[in-house]
């Protein structure tokens, strides 16, 4: 398997030779960039040091799946914004080729690039990962093939990025430490600009001891963590017995911490949401009103993890709604989190909503809606200016013993009558 080839020099955009394959795929559009609110950063945005050293932190964010799938993400569209607004940092985006695509990369020698710049992904400091699911952990892989960056991160080069994971599948990173250089367990907001400020100080330096000591000093933070800087003990049955540091990783604690972002109103992002060229699965401008879950189902992944419940203000969620609108010009909100309907004030923030937009184009939408939690004055409010959207409702578990044993206390009547009321 032949490995594509870079740019002649670092940050060197690629397009002309990623043009010539356009025409020979299916939906080009998902690859050229330009989209509404997207940034290009000029390559040396952060300077140089008085000896010439390189000052800018690089990142190249990626959702590991199609454009359709990855731009709407949140996640990704509130890193990139952060990133971009730091004076010394540039974040662009690469999102997973379809085969076509692939096999015409490969047979050009066009490796794995950036959206918004296209340029490689090899040429930047940072690979940071975000994961959804465990699904996205082959596209990982094809990517940094298609990259040109080694498999195993102990195999990589002090020319090779950090290949850094985050998000809701890499809480338990490893299944894919060998393929990973770190990775980041929490909320992401103050960690990439943590990690921004690490970075550029050893950049600064430097690059003192190589990307060993980048790692090192990463790990030593109590915030990230490193793979390659811990022992692994397995019990026999394949479970998880021991995790500590490696005998000769000085300085690494016990433990990484999670990271938390506490106050929600003072991370207001995106506020420059991000408009898709091509047909994306959420067309919608959306606000998190909160993050965590109040209820403990036993197989939900998300509402352990993401705990503590932190919501957003009413005035933060319709400033966010405002901005976002105007930054965009969707014509629909969709109030985000693991159960919308849970928000300790969403009838006052819906009927907030509805007062503000009732007589526009603007619908109001809830995509997450549980049995227990659904009303008809909550309804009245989403489609009170005429915009009526579907209604999904789970019955949680096939009998009444099933949902009380994974913790959803939805009974038979709660379902029968609200799918009444609706």
């Amino acid at each position: 398997m032949s490995v594509p080839t870079s740019a002649t020099s670092p940050g060197e955009s690629l397009f002309h030779r990623l043009e010539p394959l356009l025409e020979k795929v299916s939906k080009p559009i998902q690859y050229v960039g330009g989209e509404l609110n997207s940034q290009t950063k000029d390559w040396h945005c952060g300077g140089h040091g008085p000896d010439g050293e390189e000052l800018t932190v690089r990142w190249s964010l990626m959702y590991p799946d199609a454009y359709e799938v990855g731009l709407p993400n949140q996640g990704v569209m509130i890193l990139y914004e952060v990133l971009n607004e730091q004076p010394n940092a540039l974040a662009e985006r690469t999102y997973a080729v379809w085969p076509d695509m692939e096999a015409a990369m490969r047979e050009q020698g066009v490796p794995q690039f950036t959206v918004d710049g296209h340029r490689a992904v090899r040429d930047f400091d940072v690979f940071g990962l975000s994961f959804s699911t465990e699904l996205g952990y082959t596209n990982m892989l094809t990517a940094l093939d298609l990259a040109g960056i080694a498999l195993h991160a102990a195999d990589r080069g002090d020319d090779e990025p950090i290949v850094l994971a985050g998000g809701h599948a890499a809480f338990n990173p490893e299944p894919i430490a060998d393929f990973i250089d770190a990775a980041v367990v929490g909320d992401g907001e103050e960690a990439v600009l943590a990690i921004t400020q690490h970075v550029a100080a050893w950049k600064a330096q430097g690059r003192p001891g190589g990307r060993k000591e980048l790692l090192l000093r990463l790990a030593r933070t109590g915030g990230v963590y490193v793979p390659s800087l811990y022992d692994v003990d397995y019990l026999p049955d394949g479970r998880i017995k021991r995790v500590a540091p490696a005998p000769d990783a000085t300085g690494v604690p016990w433990r990484v911490s999670k990271h938390t972002v506490m106050e929600l109103d003072e991370w207001p992002y995106p506020k420059q949401p991000l408009v898709p060229l091509a047909e994306t699965v959420h067309e919608r401008m959306s606000v998190e009103i909160f993050r965590g879950c109040t209820r403990g189902c036993r197989f939900c992944q998300a509402g352990m993890i993401t705990r503590p419940v932190r919501e957003r203000s009413i005035t933060g969620i319709g400033d966010m709604v405002r901005q976002g609108l105007a930054a965009t010009g969707f014509e629909e909100v969709g109030l985000l989190s693991l159960s919308s309907a849970d928000h300790t004030e969403i009838a006052e923030i819906t009927k907030g909503l509805a007062d503000r937009y009732e007589g526009t184009q603007t619908g109001l939408s809830l995509p997450s809606t549980r049995v227990d939690a659904f009303n008809i004055d909550l309804a009245n409010e989403l489609t009170r200016n005429g915009r009526r959207s579907g209604l999904t409702f789970a019955p949680e578990g096939g009998s009444e013993r099933i949902r009380k044993v994974i913790n959803k206390m939805v009974t038979e009547d709660d379902l029968i009558n609200t799918v009444a009321a609706a």
